[in-house]
């Protein structure tokens, strides 16, 4: 009966060596999507009115949190201002998904009370 007992937290470990093994495999192809997105963002020169990091600028607002991704893909194909629309020939339905992972990669501003140099009095 010791025996089942030793072998359970064994199997326990392996199983989660696996999972971490893939978790961190996950994790690490997101990066790359979302590093490949900056990349297309910056090709297709989204950059230049949205800001390197979709920050805003002439075409607005777009990160942190943008729009999920159906919506994202609708105003892009079809926008309503004065945004050029992009068709799939020139932007491409996966490099529309890897821009909206960089975009969703982008970390929210800090709080100001975070920041040292402006709390100091």
């Amino acid at each position: 009966m010791q025996s089942k007992n030793r072998q359970i937290p064994i199997a326990f470990a392996v199983l989660t060596l696996v999972a971490g093994i893939s978790i961190g495999t996950s994790a690490t192809q997101e990066d790359e999507e979302a590093d490949r997105g900056k990349k297309d963002f910056v090709e297709v020169g989204c950059y230049q009115c949205h800001g390197y990091q979709g920050q805003g600028g002439p075409g607005g607002r777009i990160a942190p949190k943008p729009l999920p991704l159906e919506a994202f893909t609708r105003l892009v194909r079809r926008p309503a201002n004065v945004m050029p629309a992009y068709s799939p020939k020139v932007l491409s339905d996966e490099q529309l998904k890897r821009i909206h992972k960089y975009l969703e990669s982008i970390p929210e501003d800090p709080e100001v009370s975070t920041l040292p140099a402006l709390s100091e009095e």
